[in-house]
Formats: structure tokens, sequence, C-alpha cells
């Protein structure tokens, strides 16, 4: 009896194995210095950025198949996709297709290759979701042993290169109150306005979000509130 309950025990291991989904949260790319990813799951639904502390990003978006995250990237000249694996240390990563061939982005690419990304700031909570701000900006959060990590994604919409990223952290009250935010990383560390705000969730099974306690220390009191007026008042919940 104990011999088949082991030989089950061990079936059931490999499945569970075969099966797993990437987990969600932050990744680095050793291959790339200086570029990371971060993973998102909603359901069978899944987005993917990559990007740069310097700036630059790219956005994916796509579904579960299986034990594979597949996504297309999106917003750019070029039509990528990827399957993403979970793997040990992090993910594997393959790009299945980029046209048109005679781009260059395509033509430097080798279909045969895979990439890795390292765990470096996994998801542990439930609270995960990304939203549209009033600049353009892609803002996605999620828990992570107690704290929240905030990625900004910009894009200059007089440009036509994604321009600046940012990632940060906040605490959550038992309230769903975001506050202290906190700057880990920057791609644009000018600021004219000394902005700061915080977050409050409606609830965690439809997590809608709003700004509150905008304040500005370094901006003139008219120019804070010409900001507030216009950039603060709604984030829509896309994800």
């Amino acid at each position: 009896m104990k011999l088949k309950f082991l030989a089950f025990f061990t079936v059931l291991l490999i499945a569970s194995k075969s099966l797993a989904q990437v987990a969600d949260g932050i990744y680095s790319l050793p291959s790339i210095p200086g570029w990371y990813a971060v993973h998102l799951s909603n359901g069978d639904l899944r987005r993917f950025y990559t990007f740069s502390v310097t700036g630059a990003w790219y956005k994916y978006e796509g579904s579960q198949a299986n034990s594979k995250s597949v996504v297309a990237i999106t917003g750019v000249g070029i039509n990528e996709a990827l399957e993403i694996t979970q793997s040990p240390t992090g993910f594997v990563s393959q790009t299945t297709y980029c046209l048109p061939v005679e781009n260059e982005a395509c033509v430097e690419l080798d279909l045969s290759e895979e990439s890795t990304g390292i765990n470096a700031l996994l998801a542990t909570g439930s609270l995960k979701a990304i939203y549209k701000t009033q600049w353009n900006a892609d803002l996605v959060l999620y828990e992570s042993n107690g704290i929240i990590v905030v990625l900004l994604f910009e894009k200059d919409i007089s440009e036509s290169t994604f321009s600046h990223i940012g990632v940060y952290t906040m605490a959550i009250s038992d309230e769903l109150r975001l506050s202290n935010l906190v700057t880990i990383i920057e791609s644009d560390t000018e600021d004219e306005t000394g902005l700061d705000f915080e977050l409050l969730i409606s609830d965690l099974d439809n997590p809608q979000i709003s700004f509150e306690n905008v304040t500005c220390s370094i901006a003139d009191a008219e120019t804070c509130a010409s900001l507030k007026a216009t950039y603060f008042s709604q984030l829509v919940r896309t994800f």
C-alpha cells in the first residue's frame, strides 16, 4: 500500500510541475543587462512587459495555453509572439515568429534561441491589476510579501518610442489604502512638481482605485491644482 501511495504521489507531483503556470511578478533578464520583465495574470489572460532602466519598454498581451503564457507585442512596428514557460529559477521564453521578416529587429532575431528570466520580486497576494492613467501611462500593481509594487509605463504621445518607466513600492493598510510611495527606479529623475499621492482600493474582488491626497512639494498651488484636476481625477482598470 505504501509503495502504491508513493507511486501515486510521484505521478501527481510530475503532473503538477508539467502544468505549472508562469508566476506573476518582476524578473531580471540576465542576457540583456539593465532589462527586466513583469508578468501578470488575470484568469486565463496574460500581460507581459519588458523594460529597461533607461526608459524603453514593450507590452505584450495574450493568454494561458496549457502551461505556457502565449503573448504578442502591441503598439510597435513589428508583429512578434512569445511563448513563456516557468523554470526552476524563473521563466524561459522563446519567440515563435517576428514579422515583417525584413524588419531590422526581426532580421537580428534567432528564433531557435531561448531567453531566461530570473525571479526578482514575485507576487504573493491576490491583488493584481493594471490601470490606464489620464496621462497615458499603464499603472501596474501587485502585492508582494505585504507591500504593494507599483510600475508605471509611460509613452510620450508626441514621440514614437516608449519613453519612461518607474518602479515604486507602497504600504497597504487594512482599509486598502496605499501610501508611503517609495521610488525604486525612475528612468527620468527630473522632477518639476514634487508630486506625491495615495491610492484607495475599492475592494479585492474588483479592485477599482482612485487617487487620494495628491500633493506637490515643488510646483506652486495653482499648478498643482491644475495637475490634479486634469490628470488625477480618474484611473480606468484595463486588466
